[in-house]
């Protein structure tokens, strides 16, 4: 994978805010990332009470974040943060393999989920990519997504009756594309876009995006390949 370097100005910098319990990591993270002219650290958080306090007073672009520590961190931060920072991204990083955790964190507003197990270049992608509002998840987060059942009984799915736009709309949202760009790909309003998701939500019986990009892979209207290009 190559990586573009911007090199941005002072004010057009990453400003990224590392919370891990583990000291080890920050550190890592910290040596890994300071290279970087595009970044700058601007903090580091052990426990919550440092997160959402560091959060609200440097307002950083992007938020490194592993919630997988009962005593420092809980999986609930997430959405302190997104009330207390709001254009803050979030990338999680993170030994978590419970889909249960994932999922509840992309409701969170988690928009890009790595393992500890990626290397360097995949880490410097998600956070450009971050900072764009842009998705991006690691392989083995995509399989565990994509393995979560949703109980779509195939022999009733003529029972939705999903229109024709309703199917390319779901298409579209499982390749990563927001409402805006939809909207303007098939020269709708975005307030229309939202109409069609709040509709195909309420046919499927789901209540996410993230499930609506399953129902899209397990019923062939998106493949896992194209998935897995797209974000």
């Amino acid at each position: 994978m190559s990586i573009l370097y911007l090199f941005l100005t002072f004010d057009e910098m990453i400003k990224i805010l590392i919370a891990d319990a583990q000291y080890l990591i920050r550190i890592g993270l910290r040596n890994l990332l300071s290279s970087n002219k595009d970044f700058k650290i601007i903090g580091e958080a052990s426990n919550s009470a440092e997160l959402l306090q560091l959060s609200k007073e440097y307002q950083p672009t992007v938020i490194i974040f592993d919630y997988n520590s009962d005593k420092n961190f809980v999986l609930q931060d997430l959405e302190s943060i997104r009330k207390i920072s709001p254009k803050s991204n979030l990338l999680v990083i993170s030994a978590d393999d419970s889909k249960a955790n994932i999922y509840k964190a992309i409701e969170y507003g988690v928009i890009s989920f790595l393992t500890k197990e990626c290397d360097k270049e995949e880490i410097i992608a998600a956070i450009y990519a971050a900072a764009k509002n842009e998705k991006f998840l690691c392989h083995k987060v995509i399989d565990i997504i994509i393995e979560k059942h949703m109980h779509v009984d195939n022999d009733n799915c003529k029972a939705f009756n999903l229109s024709s736009r309703e199917t390319e709309i779901i298409k579209l949202t499982a390749k990563g594309w927001t409402a805006k760009t939809i909207a303007g790909h098939l020269f709708l309003s975005t307030h229309t876009v939202y109409t069609h998701k709040k509709n195909i939500m309420k046919k499927l019986k789901i209540n996410s995006s993230s499930e609506m990009i399953v129902y899209a892979i397990q019923n062939g209207l998106i493949s896992k390949e194209e998935f897995s290009e797209a974000n």
